[in-house]
């Protein structure tokens, strides 16, 4: 007689065969460590292989701490994989002579190192001070609408383009009725080791389903499979899985530290960091992440919880440094 397991995600039953690939706590993709947490014979390969192909993906490079793994040395440059403009990230130059213009980090051959690139985009200079307001061709504004951002369409070197061919650019302005004629190329940017940049980056149910799969592992690997089955939990399984909306709200994001003795981003230690525990409420059961000292995603994990009553509170730093897995100090009661 074949032995059967259930999935803690999908929750079906399949043989032990259809177990073959362990489910890391932390996705591989965010660094090495000794010691690593993983489940066995907990997650189905077809739900390993989804979360790997559908979310981790989205993590690892459209987000901040995904991009931010080069920088803090988690990842090499050359394995770098950019989302191109069409990104959850909105990179803007805030100095120099590129100020206001959008751009993209990628891979670049020739420096051996992520670049930031301009995308696709036209911009015009203003008339009092000086500084170009970029827009991508799609949302270019008609002429009227020009003239009362005080934009200066008098001269060549008014209009500036990035990843746009004159063609192109010329039959888009014409359609707006903006005159325009060819100037010349623009002059090379001055060699310099970094920019200051502005970033916007949106969370969508994509990451924030990303942040909660690591926070259920976690619950997973020191609970065990019986726990984590138990339907109580459904509501957070089936957002990882299948993206089904809760009847409140399961991840909430902020800027702030998991860590108490953190302050800002300046202060804080560099690796990441899940915890456990009750709530405030001592009937619900939440967990943090936080990826390379970025965002903290809170996770629900259950509300109003009725099951076994049993000490689940523990947390863990893993130090991206030197590869190593610490247990953080429980806060001592009173």
């Amino acid at each position: 007689m074949s032995t059967t397991i259930d999935c803690i995600y999908c929750r079906e039953d399949k043989p032990e065969s259809a177990y073959t690939k362990p489910e890391h706590v932390l996705p591989r993709s965010f660094g090495g460590f000794k010691n690593n947490m993983t489940l066995t014979r907990l997650v189905c390969d077809d739900c390993n292989q989804f979360f790997g192909d559908c979310l981790e993906i989205a993590l690892g490079r459209d987000t901040v701490e995904g991009q931010s793994r080069v920088d803090f040395g988690v990842r090499r440059p050359a394995e770098f994989r950019s989302p191109g403009p069409n990104s959850r990230m909105r990179i803007r130059v805030a100095e120099g002579p590129f100020r206001g213009a959008d751009a993209f980090r990628e891979y670049s051959d020739d420096a051996r190192a992520v670049v930031l690139s301009p995308v696709p985009q036209v911009g015009f200079r203003g008339k009092r001070t000086g500084h170009y307001i970029y827009f991508s061709l799609d949302g270019l504004p008609a002429k009227g609408d020009l003239d009362e951002l005080g934009v200066d369409l008098r001269h060549p070197e008014s209009i500036r383009a990035f990843g746009v061919s004159v063609d192109e650019l010329s039959r888009t302005l014409a359609e707006k009725g903006i005159p325009f004629r060819e100037g010349g190329n623009l002059p090379p940017s001055q060699d310099t080791e970094s920019v200051l940049c502005e970033i916007e980056s949106t969370i969508d149910k994509t990451v924030q389903r990303a942040a909660a799969k690591i926070a259920f592992n976690y619950l997973a690997y020191w609970e065990k499979g019986e726990f984590a089955r138990q339907p109580q939990f459904d509501l957070i399984r089936n957002f990882v899985r299948r993206g089904e909306d809760g009847l409140y709200p399961l991840v909430h994001v902020s800027n702030e530290s998991v860590l108490a003795d953190e302050g800002g981003r300046s202060d804080r230690r560099l690796g990441h960091v899940v915890t456990l525990n009750w709530a405030s409420d001592g009937v619900s059961i939440v967990a943090q992440v936080s990826l390379l000292a970025t965002f903290k995603y809170s996770v629900c994990l259950a509300r109003g919880y009725e099951g076994e009553r049993r000490e689940i509170s523990r947390g863990h730093f893993f130090n991206v440094a030197d590869g190593q897995i610490l247990e953080l100090c429980r806060p001592e009661t009173k």
